[in-house]
């Protein structure tokens, strides 16, 4: 069943329902985290390592991979990706320990980075007409929000009912259908003449991990600790190492005269930032949820749902926000928007945090996220030229994978370092001290196995306000940063600008 033109939009249902199965691996994992910790023993530090590790191969390889995609064919890559993805996925099902679910994430990231930049520069080639390639953009937003936000619930009821294994093996019917359709309906496209950039991938692989290593344990040991030092040194030296060698490349990476276009850095940066929060507020949410208020895993998934709502209103009414207000204050209102759902939780958390709050926080956070993210898209790809598009979509997914990185490495780490501070005060033998300072899973569990009552609620007390204490301060950092760039969005992009050609003022 060859492609003809008529097809278009069936073919944009299986690039969404292929790109599903990535966004939601992530947020079904994030529900699922308080029983791997249980379970595995795992401590915050290798839940951190179980989110990132799939995070920083994906991202780290993603746009080297879009490259090849661009060159070899960007159909055959995605059927590629879907076929790893769906095997690593079987594989971390079946993980019996934690290293064991840490290398499937990581061959998931593998499978990842085949998929993502696939499926916007399917997109870009198959909608020439630029409303049509903006409404196609912003249903393949929607589906991207929605899958984010489904797999809180997704995740809860796979809990609630099963265990957290099959939060994996559910990837396997969703990547085989889409295998299929792909087969079926999508059309192939290349551009032999690109190259790929594969010594500047190994340099971005050696800097991204050595500073995400260095700042997951900082959060452990401390700042002033030599292995933290070592590892971000070599960060540091391996990531300017790259940016020389990118801005000498005939074939870079990264076209760093991109960021001389407005119409492209700001949106880039308005993503980041959202994806930073979002992905920082449901790692830190869903283990608050569960083991600090008490919800079972489906009423932690439920609690996460006005964020999905808000994101499919959001991104629903991208599109006429732009037409009729502009893409600045489209970007820069839905960041601000965003900022200002972060803004409740910052005045309301708390052991008993209300419901209300909750609900209403995550709604507008989400709505803030669907205004911006549609039209934040639409600008990056419309500044890259249509011959590149497999390089500017995996350039736009790079963006959103390491933000998301970063934000459970650098939230991550200061909400732990914080946790820390606290329990390392706390008077008791050295073995309770030591199940208190692994997670708050593990400090829960053993806290529950005291025999004395007036002890156990002053040790639930002590943790559960060390815990949400990170929390709060990380709150209040995002609420701000979100707000002021926000701000600056609306005052720096251009007012109009051709997206299409990738002309700017």
């Amino acid at each position: 069943m060859p492609y003809t033109h008529e097809k278009r939009w069936k073919a944009l249902g299986v690039l969404c329902l292929a790109m599903s199965i990535v966004t939601l691996d992530n947020t079904v994992l994030d529900v699922a985290l308080p029983s791997i910790s249980n379970d595995l023993l795992a401590s915050m530090r290798e839940l951190q390592w179980i989110v990132n590790i799939y995070i920083l191969v994906f991202a780290s390889i993603l746009i080297t991979i879009g490259a090849l995609g661009d060159q070899w064919g960007r159909k055959r890559f995605l059927k590629i990706g879907i076929a790893l993805f769906s095997l690593a996925s079987l594989g971390a099902g079946l993980s019996s320990s934690t290293g064991e679910l840490i290398f499937f994430r990581a061959l998931s990231g593998l499978g990842a980075a085949f998929i993502m930049p696939s499926t916007l520069s399917i997109i870009t080639h198959m909608f020439i007409n630029t409303d049509e390639r903006m409404k196609a953009i912003g249903l393949w937003s929607m589906i991207f929000g929605l899958s984010q936000g489904l797999g809180p619930l997704v995740g809860g009821i796979i809990i609630e009912y099963a265990s957290w294994h099959w939060v994996f093996f559910i990837n396997l019917p969703i990547g085989v259908t889409a295998w299929y359709a792909a087969t079926r309906i999508l059309p192939e496209s290349s551009n032999p003449n690109t190259k790929a950039d594969i010594f500047g991938m190994v340099l971005c692989i050696f800097f991204l991990f050595a500073l995400t290593y260095g700042i997951i344990e900082a959060g452990e040991r401390g700042w002033s600790d030599k292995s933290v030092y070592i590892s971000l040194s070599f960060g540091v030296l391996f990531c300017a190492l790259f940016i020389v060698w990118e801005r000498r490349c005939t074939h870079a990476m990264i076209p760093f005269e991109l960021f001389e276009k407005r119409t492209f850095t700001i949106p880039s940066f308005a993503i980041a930032l959202i994806v930073f929060g979002m992905v920082g507020s449901m790692f830190f949410f869903s283990q608050l949820f569960q083991t600090v208020q008490g919800y079972n895993a489906l009423e932690a998934g439920l609690l996460l749902m006005p964020m999905t709502l808000g994101v499919a209103i959001g991104s629903k009414s991208a599109p006429r926000a732009v037409t009729t207000y502009g893409m600045p204050l489209s970007i820069g209102g839905g960041m601000i928007i965003s900022g200002l759902g972060m803004a409740i939780f910052v005045v309301t958390i708390d052991v008993h945090m209300p419901l209300w709050a909750i609900l209403i926080g995550f709604f507008v956070h989400g709505l803030g996220m669907g205004l911006s993210m549609p039209p934040s898209t639409d600008s990056i790809m419309g500044s890259i030229p249509p011959q590149k598009a497999g390089v500017g979509s995996a350039l736009n997914d790079t963006t959103i994978e390491l933000s998301a990185a970063m934000s459970i490495a650098v939230l991550g780490s200061y909400v732990n370092r914080i946790y820390l501070l606290h329990v390392k005060e706390i008077e008791v033998d050295a073995s309770l001290s030591k199940a208190l300072q692994t997670s708050i899973q593990t400090a829960h569990q053993a806290i529950s196995a005291l025999p004395d009552l007036a002890l156990r609620e002053s040790l639930f007390f002590r943790v559960d306000h060390a815990f949400i204490e990170g929390i709060f301060h990380t709150m209040i950092v995002g609420c701000l940063f979100s707000i002021l760039s926000g701000l600056l969005a609306i005052y720096l992009l251009p007012k109009k600008a051709s997206s299409r050609k990738g002309k700017t003022v």
